[in-house]
Formats: structure tokens, sequence, C-alpha cells
């Protein structure tokens, strides 16, 4: 690993995703048991992908503060949130509505922990050290989610969604202590930018979009594959009952996250023998800006709509059983 302080964030992002994803099967499982409803299914699965449409507001606030500190703080608060949610799975609780609302809230900091991490990242490695970087970091990321979703079910089957629960506070304590030790010598943050001119440069970036054809062209094709892979977490959890248990619905998300994990690894690989010079500038730019939008606007909305269109039909075919 490239430096002890990049090793910490890299094992606290691997622990943290490990506990993101407990939480998120474990809360899946517990919605269908609790209501065997595919309605309500999906819109556990809504308020995991919301959070994403919203992750553009914040991204004044991150630049203009701590970016350790911020870490820490919404680690915390899905420490605090899942601690929540335990509190009420022991207490006998039957009223989904309110684990939804709390599972959004925790999604919400689970969001806004990746974008924070990956301005880290180019503080704490040198510049041709850049790919290598995000490549361990979307390794831990990817890994954890492999190993995590296929253990979480197996987990559920052998000590309850309550134990699960349990353990899942336990990363979020570790990943805490993980972040508080990172040692950063951040520079201090000009509070010069307004708000309003944060807001033009993203109507800019879209307008960037409309106006090539290159990027219009991406732009589709991502609208496309995202909105058929939108409702994918809730065909997994109905696909996981009917094969037989929550070991099953485990094994078929973690089959999801090896396919995006070994995808990973090749792009970076590749990218690292390209020569970057040759690369024109501004095609280098607005890449990067089909990708910002994709992830934080696109993506998130496309699968939110996906979910209440799945699930509004399954529901009505529910209905007629």
């Amino acid at each position: 690993m490239i430096n002890a302080n990049f090793r910490k964030l890299v094992l606290g992002r691997a622990v943290g995703n490990a506990g993101d994803s407990i939480y998120m099967i474990a809360m899946n499982w517990f919605i269908l048991q609790l209501t065997n409803s595919a309605l309500w299914i999906g819109i556990m699965n809504v308020a995991i992908v919301l959070p994403g449409v919203l992750l553009f507001l914040f991204g004044d606030s991150i630049d203009r503060h701590s970016k350790r500190r911020l870490l820490v703080a919404v680690e915390f608060s899905q420490l605090v949130i899942v601690v929540m949610l335990i509190g009420l799975v022991a207490l006998h609780i039957k009223l989904p509505g309110i684990y939804v609302g709390l599972v959004f809230v925790a999604a919400l900091f689970g969001s806004l922990a990746y974008p924070i991490q990956d301005t880290l990242v180019p503080l704490l490695v040198e510049p041709d050290q850049l790919v290598q970087a995000q490549a361990d970091m979307s390794i831990a990321y990817k890994g954890t989610d492999y190993v995590f979703n296929a253990l979480s079910g197996f987990l559920i089957s052998l000590c309850s969604v309550l134990g699960v629960l349990i353990m899942d506070a336990a990363t979020f304590v570790v990943t805490v202590a993980t972040f508080r030790r990172i040692k950063l010598a951040e520079p201090r943050q000009q509070h010069t930018r307004e708000k309003s001119l944060y807001l033009n440069q993203i109507l800019v970036s879209f307008k960037i979009i409309s106006t090539d054809p290159l990027l219009r062209l991406l732009t589709f094709a991502s609208v496309v594959m995202n909105f058929f892979f939108g409702g994918l977490n809730t065909y997994v959890v109905l696909f996981g009952r009917h094969f037989g248990g929550s070991i099953y619905y485990g094994i078929l998300e973690s089959m999801s996250a090896v396919g995006i994990l070994l995808g990973m690894t090749v792009v970076y690989r590749q990218l690292k023998k390209v020569d970057r010079s040759a690369v024109l500038p501004h095609r280098q730019l607005w890449a990067r800006v089909i990708h910002d939008l994709d992830s934080s606007v696109v993506q998130p909305v496309l699968a939110v709509c996906h979910h209440l269109l799945t699930e509004l039909c399954l529901s009505r075919t529910d209905a007629s059983i």
C-alpha cells in the first residue's frame, strides 16, 4: 500500500462498506419478512438509492470543510442510526415506515462518505500514484461487497437480523476509530465561493453534455443501462426468497459485486497503460463531467424510477394471485 495514511483510508473504506452492505442486506430481508410485500421491498430500495440524487447538493460543503472530520462525522452518524435500528428490532416494532425512514438517513450519510473519501485521496498520495490509489479504493469498495453480501445472508440465517445489526454497529465503531487516526494537514479552505456559483457550474456541466455528440451518446447509453439495472436489488430479494432463504439472497448480491469488481480491475489496469498526454484535454474534462453527473444524478434518478415502476407491477401481480 502507498503510505500509512492511505492504508487507513482504504481500511476504513473496506470496513465501512462492509457495514453498508450488512445493514442494507439485513434490512431488505427484514422488511420482506415483516410485510411479505414486494411493494415495501421497492420502497426500501428507493430509500437506499434516493440519497444519491441529493449528493450534488453537498459538493460545495464538502469542499469547504475538513474532509477527515466530515468522514468521521458521517460514519459516526451511521453508527447512531444502526443503534436505533437495533433498538426497534429488539422491541419488535412493526412499523415498516420507521425502518424505511431510518435506512434513508443512514444511506444518505453512507453516500456522502464516498465523495469525501475520493476528495481525500489526492491529499494522501502523489499525482503519479492516483491511478493505483483509485484502483485500491475500488477494490476495497467492491471487494467487501462481494464478501459481506454473501456473508450477510449466511449470518441472517445463523443468528437473525438483530444479531447481524449488532455486528454491523461494530464495523462502524472500527471505521470511526480508523478514520480518526488519519494524520493530515489539510489546507485552509477559502470560503469565497457562493452557492449560486456552485449551482451555475452544475448547469454548465449539463450544457456541455447537450452540445457534444459524443457525450450525448455516452449519456444515452448510461441512461439505458442504468434503467435496466435500476430495479435489480428488488428482484434479487424476491429471487432469494424463492430459491430458499437469505443465504441465496446474499449469494445473488455477491455475484453482482464480483462482476463489477472484475470490470473495475480490468479498466484500471488498462488505464495505467494509457498515455494520458495523448488525450485531448477538453475531452478528458468533459468525460469527468459526465462521470460525475451520471453517478450523482442520472443513475440514482433512473434507479428510483425503475424501483417504483417495478414495485407497481409486482404489487399488482401479488394482488391478483
